[in-house]
């Protein structure tokens, strides 16, 4: 595989976790369910993005709650918990 395709595929899945991870913190700060986490809006009109960016999202959630098999998500939960009540005591405060 060329270099370049390569790093244009780690960018696709880097800003995929990214977008799950935001929705995890959504859902964490609103207290909303992880199906209703708006979808976002470049992803939207496509269907087969918006499949790719639902499958991302349930992994990176399933993940989030099992950290078995990814450590790594076990390391990052309780920063993104953080993260959230801290936005969440921001909005609040307005």
């Amino acid at each position: 595989m060329p270099r370049s395709a390569s790093r244009t595929r780690r960018w696709r899945n880097d800003d995929r976790r990214r977008l799950a991870v935001s929705a995890y913190i959504w859902t964490r700060v609103t207290e909303g369910e992880p199906d209703f986490v708006p979808c976002p809006p470049r992803i939207a009109p496509d269907p087969e993005l918006r499949s790719v960016w639902t499958r991302e999202r349930h992994n990176v959630f399933h993940w989030l709650r099992k950290t078995d098999h990814q450590p790594c998500y076990g390391a990052l939960r309780p920063l993104l918990e953080d993260h959230a009540e801290h936005l969440a005591k921001e909005i609040d405060s307005r």
